[in-house]
Formats: structure tokens, C-alpha cells, sequence
């Protein structure tokens, strides 16, 4: 009796939460300074906004769009299943430009981020080391796969035309199928040419109500081809 009692307790736990919105705060350290990704999703949408390059993502999981705002010029873009067929990844490199390698995460010890126990990974697209990554799982975290599912839908969906090198910076918590390594990436440092070029933390993440108006585009925004 006492077990059903703590699963039922469990239960309506979790649902509030289900429910709440989830607002995830990254600080940045690279070539433009340091700036503050945010991630903010509410179970049928996700935001991601990308100080660093200058713009914003917004998807719809019931219609399945993804738009990508550029915020200094007022413009944005939009995306479908339908309309991501053939196209090539933009930036970096340009259209045309071959598909990257995935990268291949090998386990090598432990770390801690603030207060998170993480488990460390180097990168590796061939032989050369692009990345480290200090993963949290499970109680250490407080986040699951769940809580990403909107993000990750768009992440699939950006696949086709968006560069590899951007794709990996965005942070979901992931299995070692799905991403290479089991957990949120709490610390991320990506190499370039040998050397760190950036650097992501984990700042926070808050269980609350994300206000509907953050997933719109506003109304002085120019839609382009």
C-alpha cells in the first residue's frame, strides 16, 4: 500500500510539471564575447535564442514550421518537411558544401559544473578533436529527454539545411544513440583547428509558464524567400 501511495504521489508530481513551460540559460564564451543563449519551450513550441550568430528559432510542433528570425535586419524564414527536401546547409560554407562527419564521442572520466556531477567526453570528427563535453544525467540534473521533445523536433527538422557546427552547439539532453552521449551537455567546449573556440555553460533552467507571445514573430517582421 505504501508503494502505491509514493507512485501515486510520483504521479501528480510529475504532471504539474509536464504541464509548466521550461526556460534553459547558457553563457557563451567565444570570439564575440560572451552572451547568453536561452531555450524556452512550453510542450508545443520551443525558442531558441543564438546571441552569438545574431538570431532566433521558432517552431510549431502542430504545424510542424520552423522560423528563423534575424532580428537586426527584421527578416525571418520559414520551414516545413516539405520545403527542407533538397536543400543543403547554409551556413557555415554555403550551399552545396558536403555534409560534416558526425562526430564520435569518447568517454574519458568525471567533472562537475557549478553544482552539476557530469561525466566528460572528447569529440572527434576523424581524427581531429572538435569538441568536450561534460554531460549530467538522471537526479544530478533534473531534466530528461521529455522535457526537449519540441526542441528536438525542430533540431531534426533544421537538419537538411542547417550547418553540422551549429546543429551540435544546441543543447537537448539526448542518449548516447541520439547524440553521441547520455545527457545534457552542462559544459561544451568546441575546437577549431586544434583549439578551443568556444565554450557553453549551463546557467540555470526554470520550471514556469513561458508567455504564448515569445513564440510568435512580431508583426513588424518581413517574411523572405
Amino acid at each position: 500500500m505504501k508503494s502505491i501511495k509514493c507512485s501515486l504521489l510520483a504521479l501528480f508530481i510529475a504532471l504539474p510539471l509536464s504541464g509548466q513551460g521550461l526556460t534553459v540559460t547558457m553563457k557563451e564564451t567565444g570570439p564575440a564575447g560572451q552572451t547568453t543563449p536561452i531555450l524556452q519551450t512550453d510542450g508545443t513550441h520551443a525558442r531558441l535564442d543564438i546571441p552569438s550568430l545574431a538570431s532566433q528559432v521558432l517552431y510549431d510542433s502542430a504545424t510542424k514550421t520552423l522560423r528563423l528570425l534575424v532580428p537586426l535586419a527584421k527578416i525571418y524564414r520559414e520551414y516545413t518537411p516539405a520545403s527542407v527536401q533538397g536543400l543543403a546547409p547554409s551556413a557555415p560554407g554555403g550551399r552545396g558544401q558536403t555534409a560534416a562527419a558526425p562526430i564520435t564521442y569518447k568517454r574519458i572520466g568525471s567533472g562537475k559544473v557549478r553544482d552539476w556531477t557530469c561525466t566528460t567526453y572528447e569529440g572527434f570528427r576523424g581524427s581531429e578533436k572538435v569538441a568536450e563535453v561534460c554531460a549530467a544525467e538522471g537526479n544530478s540534473i533534473g531534466l530528461t529527454a521529455a522535457d526537449f521533445t519540441v526542441a528536438q523536433q525542430a533540431i531534426d527538422l533544421a537538419r537538411p539545411f542547417a550547418a553540422a557546427e551549429i546543429i551540435d552547439r544546441i543543447p537537448v539532453y539526448g542518449s548516447v544513440a541520439s547524440q553521441g552521449f547520455a545527457g545534457f551537455p552542462v559544459r561544451r567546449v568546441n575546437f577549431r583547428n586544434g583549439q578551443p573556440d568556444n565554450t557553453t555553460e549551463l546557467v540555470d533552467f526554470r520550471r514556469e509558464a513561458v508567455p504564448a507571445s515569445n513564440f510568435t514573430v512580431s508583426a513588424d517582421f518581413k517574411k523572405v524567400p
